[in-house]
């Protein structure tokens, strides 16, 4: 895997592409089955060679060949810089995506134009970035509403989209009189858990697949109260 990442220098290929290598380099004979490619592809995905997303129907024709890459990808989303280090332009985003949990597309771009000629190369187009947002979906660590905002501190009209990461939330609000309301209105969703109890990861991951299927709003507002997470 690494020859081929080294050989490619691209952070994936299609499945046909993969597909044609393993022929060339005889790791499946040409009359081997489409079943069998598919098996060499999940023992490669268990192992962590690569990865591979057979069910998911937007990720189904890529094969993530470098980890590590993705990895960082990912990392840089959610990982914000220090105040110290972060452009006056873009403070403002830095401060919702801190405070209220909401990432923006345009903050993304920012952040990965800004490490290493990969990341660069690899998220400087709308389709690079759709691949990758869709693979933070897979693994629901974002909420996507699917609504644009303008961005922040432009006064250009440019609009940016919006992705909700109850993880980062640190807005925090005394949740007993809105658990009160919540028994009177449809509007509000109260998704709580135990530290001890429920893993600190999965919790945030429940959360958000608790929003893709309850939430009856396009742009709700997070709450955070310990191991408790309020939606309105």
């Amino acid at each position: 895997i690494n020859h081929i990442v080294k050989e490619f220098k691209r952070p994936w290929l299609s499945v046909a592409e993969l597909q044609e290598i393993a022929e060339a380099t005889e790791s499946i004979s040409k009359e081997s089955s489409e079943e069998e490619f598919q098996k060499m592809l999940r023992f490669h995905h268990d192992l962590g060679h690569l990865l591979h997303f057979s069910s998911n129907s937007h990720l189904r024709d890529q094969v993530i060949i470098d980890v590590q890459w993705l990895l960082k990808v990912v990392s840089l989303l959610f990982c914000p810089e220090p105040k110290d280090r972060q452009p006056k332009k873009l403070r403002l985003q830095y401060d919702i995506l801190s405070k209220e949990g909401i990432l923006l597309e345009s903050l993304a771009e920012h952040r990965w134009s800004q490490h290493g000629k990969m990341t660069a190369d690899y998220t400087s187009t709308a389709e690079q970035r759709k691949f990758i947002f869709d693979v933070c979906e897979h693994f629901a660590l974002f909420y996507d509403t699917q609504t644009k905002v303008p961005v922040p501190g432009r006064s250009d009209g440019r609009m940016t989209r919006k992705l909700y990461v109850p993880a980062l939330v640190t807005r925090v609000k005394e949740l007993q009189e809105e658990v009160r309301r919540g028994r009177q209105t449809a509007a509000i969703y109260l998704y709580s858990g135990r530290d001890k109890f429920f893993p600190q990861t999965l919790f945030w991951c429940s959360v958000v697949r608790f929003m893709q299927r309850y939430s009856p709003k396009k742009d709700p507002i997070l709450h955070h109260s310990s191991a408790r997470i309020l939606c309105l």
